[in-house]
């Protein structure tokens, strides 16, 4: 981990109170992670997503909690059950069947100055944020395009932001896991198409549907830039 490690360091070593560095963080990789999936899926590893430079909430997740640890900030990923309506028009129509009905979705715990917040704010790029909101409004929806019209990407350090998570869309909350491998494996994993795990259809064509995704998304990126 001395990439994760090099970096937290980097983003918060001119840095003097634990809030600062932790929103420091949190912008480190809402502003250079893109959101998408990347050819490794959930199982995607922190230096793989940095790497690649694109993930989704779990990827991002991982990355995340890696990167407040490295700053001696307490950290963990806990997951929750979202519908897939939160993701309709991130993926073209003609593929959208093929999101599973229920998604395995983690944000972050924190610790800062003493007291826990919840955040996924840092999972939505700006520019797809904006996009996204704009959708949104035009269509006249409540969810949608990887967030909700209440959403946030941004995060004062000292309170809980989402953008894509939100209580009222919560269908199980499935707690706390510090390995993620532990929760692919459980019974609990929601991400599979016909009992087969996403994770292994990436495994396989993984590289093509990260640039399919890629394509689709930088093009409604651009459509509100």
């Amino acid at each position: 981990m001395s990439i994760i490690r090099n970096l937290a360091k980097k983003i918060t070593e001119k840095l003097s109170t634990e809030r600062e560095k932790a929103i420091a963080l949190h912008d480190y990789v809402r502003d250079n992670m893109k959101f998408g999936f990347n050819r490794f899926f959930d199982l995607s590893k922190p230096a793989d997503t940095l790497g690649l430079g694109v993930g989704h909430c779990n990827p991002q997740g991982e990355l995340m909690v890696a990167l407040f640890r490295e700053a001696d900030i307490e950290a963990h990923n806990h997951f929750v059950v979202l519908p897939r309506e939160v993701l309709r028009g991130l993926v073209s129509p003609d593929k959208y069947w093929l999101i599973p009905a229920e998604l395995s979705h983690c944000y972050t715990a924190v610790k800062v100055d003493g007291a826990w917040y919840n955040i996924d704010s840092y999972i939505l790029d700006q520019a797809l944020f904006k996009a996204a909101k704009a959708k949104l409004a035009e269509e006249n929806l409540s969810i949608g395009y990887g967030t909700y019209v209440h959403s946030k990407t941004n995060w004062d350090g000292a309170s809980d932001a989402f953008c894509q998570f939100s209580q009222d869309m919560m269908i199980e909350d499935h707690g706390r896991f510090e390995n993620f491998d532990t929760y692919f494996s459980s019974g609990l994993y929601r991400h599979k198409i016909f009992g087969v795990k996403l994770n292994t259809i990436f495994r396989i064509i993984g590289a093509k549907l990260e640039v399919r995704s890629k394509l689709y998304l930088d093009t409604l990126r651009e459509e509100y830039s």
